[in-house]
């Protein structure tokens, strides 16, 4: 079984269907869905979702949804919660080259897990601090 960290497009996209996700992407989540990978989503993304439903830009069916893929236990899908090591790990992270809060929050995620991140994010694939997958 293979591992992976998602960054929030990536969930979000692979939750509602959406077609901007790569085939390589869409390939993976399918058959973390199917039980082959385990997807590591950062609580960062719970609380940026949780704001966007807040803010209304976002249905609660699909904050929903995450949750209850995340709940499954020893399922393909399981919260990395943000703790020392992620923290430390952001200093691995240049904030010139990934400047948003969360997404260093993301990619320390995956450099702390030492595992890719699956993500679309262009300053993110620049940065080169963790293998990204697209």
């Amino acid at each position: 079984m293979s591992e992976y960290v998602t960054d929030t497009h990536v969930l979000h996209w692979h939750l509602t269907g959406d077609p901007r996700l790569s085939p390589v992407a869409r390939q993976l989540l399918a058959e973390a869905d199917a039980g082959l990978h385990r997807i590591f989503v950062p609580s960062i993304i719970l609380v940026e979702m949780i704001y966007l439903v807040e803010k209304g830009k976002l249905n609660t069916s699909l904050l929903q949804k995450l949750l209850s893929l995340v709940n499954v236990a020893r399922g393909s899908y399981a919260i990395a919660v943000l703790n020392m090591g992620t923290a430390k790990a952001m200093l691995s992270v240049p904030r010139t080259a990934v400047p948003d809060m969360p997404d260093r929050i993301i990619v320390a995620t995956a450099h702390q897990l030492g595992i890719p991140l699956i993500t679309q994010d262009d300053k993110i694939h620049k940065a080169s601090v963790v293998p990204v997958i697209w």
